[in-house]
């Protein structure tokens, strides 16, 4: 038999190309940013939309450079976040509107 040597170890000076197994230390980003998108829309609106509009963008940065794998999750939450915080500036407009109108009847709220 002929002995032939081992492969080299794979140089240190290049990274991995994206999606090749490299460090994946960001996917949590895309799982935040789509919870606080869904809660966005749910119930907190400005609150937690914008966070998820900040936290999907970088969860796509992440995903282009190769940190995670999951950047479709932060673009899902992205979208989310941008229509929860669109929303909740019409809500607020048209509360508003009908406030300064005299349309809003505050008899009807109740005072816990």
């Amino acid at each position: 038999m002929t002995d032939v040597p081992p492969p080299p170890p794979p140089s240190a000076s290049q990274p991995p190309p994206p999606g090749a197994g490299g460090n994946e230390s960001k996917n949590n980003l895309g799982t935040i940013s789509l919870v606080l998108g869904i809660v966005g829309i749910l119930c907190c609106g400005l609150f937690t939309g914008i966070p998820a509009i900040i936290v999907g963008n970088n969860s796509k940065k992440a995903q282009a450079q190769g940190l995670a794998t999951n950047g479709n999750l932060g673009q899902v939450g992205f979208i989310l976040g941008i229509i929860a915080t669109v929303l909740s500036v019409l809500g607020a407009i048209v509360w508003g509107i009908l406030i300064a109108t005299g349309s809003y009847d505050w008899s009807t709220t109740s005072n816990f």
